[in-house]
């Protein structure tokens, strides 16, 4: 009787604390983006700016009928934009005002939506969720390149988002085909965002897809259904934006292949200029130590990203040149290495458990490691360490790639197919900051467990 009463008193609770995030979540937006609610202010991009888009918009527009331009001839030729990517269906249907105003904050919102509900997924709390999306999504790169415009990259969070929620769906405990199919169209509408960006989070979650898979066929024994699942998630992107993904190569990718004439030499430092140089990861715990962005006049941005070949000796082409910054705050980044620390070895507990006992905390599990050397060694599940070392290593060889010409290991990325037509390793950061907010969820949810546990 009472367990009958109690229901309708638990069931909308559950729904609360969601319900609360996304309010809070919007009002979060509408304070970063404040300065665009006053009537008659439209927010300033040097990239994807409001005349710019206008002339996209005028394109599609013009779309059924075949679209011409003649802003060739006074010397504007417009760029092309697909209707059929998110960002140029949302160009097509918006107010353009509208459109440069809002859509960089709502791709950052539904982006961490998808983050919160892929993350949910791994049993992860409502707190831990809430860190890992102002860490991937509204600090550093991910949010001020807003200033640059860049709405193509905000497009291709969100979608990338949605595919890694998908791919946690469909490589469940048991494979499904339905969501493979759901997970292949969802990477087709990625690769049409921003071919370049997009085949470097396509890297990391195509890894994330096999790693899921072969954990799968741990667990089970089964490999056949998985194996038609990532078959699935990769062929139907092919099917679906073959040839939107031929234009944005043309677009995005192929000026970088145009100087196949120069020297090997010559062609290296173009794809390589912006590279994010190490010692410069000091930005990432102190806001504006290396300047705020070229041409700030309060802060200028004094360091090396962007710089031409030979500068020092001949004073020519850039000497540095970066519109964001890449502050992400001491705590998400302690949290992080504290989640791989717990992957990797467990964390001591003051109170000795028995060996090998399984413990469960709102959910999930965690185990005593009877094997560490340490006494009273408390660590997460087997699937949760498995996450949280995947994760590690995407971040540490994402960042370790965004260094570029900086580091060895992007000579050898550089010799695979199409990747020596893309530039600018530094887009290596957006895959980095994504890891590292998964990373900053596991480490403070692991805490925020650990202490929960040493109160009962």
């Amino acid at each position: 009787m009472n367990e009958l009463a109690n229901n309708p008193i638990n069931e909308p609770s559950k729904y609360r604390v969601p319900g609360l995030i996304v309010i809070g979540l919007i009002a979060f937006a509408l304070l970063m983006f404040r300065q665009v609610l006053v009537p008659g202010q439209c927010l300033f991009a040097t990239d994807d700016n409001i005349g710019q888009m206008q002339l996209a918009k005028n394109g599609l527009s013009l779309w059924a009928d075949g679209y011409y331009s003649d802003t060739a001839l006074v010397g504007m030729p417009g760029g092309a934009v697909s209707i059929w990517g998110w960002n140029g269906m949302m160009v097509w249907l918006l107010p353009i005002t509208f459109y440069i105003n809002w859509m960089h904050a709502l791709n950052l919102g539904l982006a961490s939506v998808f983050l919160a509900l892929f993350l949910r997924r791994q049993g992860v709390g409502w707190a831990a969720v809430c860190l890992a999306c102002l860490t991937a999504f509204w600090l550093g790169s991910n949010l001020t390149l807003t200033y640059a415009g860049h709405i193509g990259k905000f497009g291709l969070l969100m979608v990338a988002s949605v595919v890694l929620y998908c791919i946690s769906r469909t490589m469940s405990r048991q494979s499904s085909i339905l969501w493979g199919i759901v997970t292949g169209g969802a990477l087709a509408f990625m690769l049409m965002e921003q071919l370049d960006v997009a085949l470097f989070f396509g890297f990391a979650l195509g890894a994330y897809a096999l790693f899921l898979a072969i954990r799968q066929w741990q667990a089970n024994g089964t490999w056949a259904k998985s194996a038609v699942a990532i078959i699935l998630m990769g062929g139907m992107p092919l099917l679906i934006s073959a040839s939107m993904m031929f234009v944005s190569y043309a677009t995005n990718v192929k000026g970088a292949a145009s100087i196949q004439t120069e020297s090997p030499q010559e062609k290296w430092e173009y794809v390589t200029q912006w590279s994010w140089p190490p010692d410069e990861c000091v930005d990432f715990v102190a806001p504006g130590y290396m300047g705020w962005r070229s041409g700030e006049p309060d802060g200028p941005y004094w360091g090396r990203m962007g710089r031409s070949a030979g500068w020092e000796q001949t004073q020519r082409g850039f000497m540095n040149f970066k519109l964001e910054n890449m502050y992400l705050g001491i705590i998400p980044i302690l949290l992080a290495l504290f989640a791989v620390l717990t992957g990797v070895m467990g964390v001591a507990h003051k109170n000795e458990p028995r060996r090998g006992q399984v413990e469960e905390v709102h959910g999930s599990q965690f185990t005593v490691d009877a094997s560490s050397p340490v006494s009273g060694v408390w660590c997460p599940s087997s699937d949760r360490r498995a996450e949280i070392i995947f994760w590690g290593c995407v971040a540490a060889i994402a960042l370790l790639l965004a260094f570029g010409k900086f580091f060895p290991l992007y000579a050898l990325f550089y010799k695979l197919p199409l990747v020596s037509s893309i530039r600018n390793p530094n887009k290596f950061l957006q895959v980095f900051q994504l890891a590292l907010g998964i990373l900053a969820a596991f480490g403070l949810d692991g805490m925020l467990r650990e202490s929960a546990r040493g109160k009962r």
